[in-house]
């Protein structure tokens, strides 16, 4: 079968213009298949915890991790500010690729859908939880940080467990 030359100018136009994905028609009709994507992406839950429950975290490269919230306590700054002061334990169950965990992993959302950073100083009472290159097997890391709260949000929110914009777990306050 030989193509026109006016049809061969009109795929080379669309190929050239258009990337590789030609806009002329075949000359057969063609029936289109529907198309069934299977997703390589797990949708895995996210533990809704208490205060005092432990969450067991995967790392990478095969290491374990659990991380209880033993207290989170709330103390009046202003008549508008509160204080939530949250205390955390760490313990390496198994070492897998070296991975760094503190403060930084973790995040508050209030009841009005706002996030605030966790924040460590030396105003508080008991050690602060440090950033911790967790590399050991039993390694153990514990402290202290807090959030600076409007005094109607920290009731009713959320602690969150991050690593980037990935929530592994969520504890109710």
């Amino acid at each position: 079968m030989t193509a026109s030359p006016a049809r061969l100018a009109a795929v080379f136009l669309t190929l050239a213009i258009g990337g590789c994905t030609p806009a002329v028609q075949p000359d057969a009709s063609v029936t289109p298949k529907p198309v069934i994507r299977e997703s390589a992406e797990v949708d895995i839950p996210v533990p809704m915890l208490g205060v005092g429950e432990s969450f067991g975290a995967d790392l990478r490269g095969d290491g374990h991790a659990t991380i209880t919230v033993t207290a989170a306590e709330v103390s009046t700054l202003s008549p508008d500010r509160v204080r939530l002061v949250v205390t955390v334990a760490i313990l390496l169950d198994k070492a897998g690729d070296p991975i760094t965990g503190g403060p930084e992993n973790f995040r508050f959302l209030d009841t009005a859908r706002a996030f605030y950073k966790a924040k460590t100083n030396t105003d508080m009472s008991g050690p602060a939880l440090p950033s911790v290159p967790l590399t050991t097997t039993g390694q153990r890391s514990g402290g202290r940080f807090f959030f600076d709260l409007p005094a109607t949000s920290a009731r009713g929110g959320y602690l969150q467990l991050m690593t980037g914009n990935l929530v592994h777990a969520i504890w109710k306050i």
